[in-house]
């Protein structure tokens, strides 16, 4: 079973991609809603809960486990290959293709503000954009808004506008969505950037780098494909109602608060 983690619901869009690559397979997503969003809190924090949310999913029967959360990559992947054997696959923001096909030489990276400062970004940044000017921009509110399920009130248009609208004098020719949540705000993207500026969702990269480590390690997909969703808050109708938005299916969700 492959197993997949966010702090809401923007892993979602991960799901989607990874859903449409491996049909056969049975997928279950937890959403971390209880401490949604991680953006706020600290490393030791998202350490914390990343352990005990794999723990949790490897006893429901995960065999390969996805963190779709740039935020918990950053801050715990690595605790959690020390600790965990199963295969992991993490995400992060599409730094490499963004700047290798920029032809400005100018980039954007729009994701959290802990996501942004963080050494795996910079780690990215000294590997792959080199002579590239990068732009880091955090998207403030964007993940609560698609938690509310707001993807095109005048308030959600305000804060992507508010983002979007000044780099547009910044003479960028590619936008890397450093956040799950964000890539359910593209309309509004591109309501501003129109096609003249590309954006890099790495969901469908995270896809088939699941495909491959099924592949590599011989994992069975044991038993008919079904999709399990779960939520930590204690109210789970809200979920419900964000999965016919969001991924177009109403598909039951558990309560499981992991306390």
């Amino acid at each position: 079973m492959i197993a997949m983690y966010d702090s809401g619901l923007g892993g979602l869009s991960v799901w989607r991609a990874v859903r449409a690559a491996l049909p056969a397979w049975p997928i279950t997503y937890l959403a971390d809603q209880a401490y949604c969003p991680y953006g706020p809190r600290s490393r030791e924090e998202i350490i914390e809960r990343a352990l005990k949310i794999s723990r949790y999913l490897i006893s429901q029967g995960a065999t390969i486990l996805v963190v779709a959360c740039n935020t918990a990559t950053t801050a715990a992947i690595t605790a959690m290959r020390e600790e965990f054997s199963l295969p992991i696959v993490g995400i992060e923001p599409a730094i490499k293709p963004a700047a290798a096909m920029s032809q400005t030489g100018r980039i954007a990276v729009l994701a959290t503000e802990y996501t942004l400062a963080s050494e795996r970004v910079q780690t990215l940044l000294d590997a792959h954009a080199e002579g590239v000017d990068v732009l880091r921009r955090p998207g403030h509110g964007w993940v609560e808004q698609v938690e509310a399920g707001e993807l095109s009130s005048e308030r959600t248009r305000a804060l992507v506008r508010q983002v979007v609208e000044p780099l547009m004098g910044e003479n960028i020719d590619h936008i890397a969505l450093g956040c799950t949540h964000y890539p359910f705000l593209e309309p509004l993207i591109r309501e501003i950037t129109g096609d003249a500026i590309r954006l890099y969702d790495p969901a469908e990269a995270i896809a088939r780098r699941v495909d491959d480590l099924i592949r590599q390690h011989g994992v069975d997909c044991q038993g008919d494909s079904y999709y399990r969703f779960i939520t930590t808050a204690d109210d789970a109708g809200d979920m419900a109602q964000r999965l016919l938005q969001l991924i177009g299916h109403p598909y039951p969700v558990e309560s499981q608060p992991l306390n």
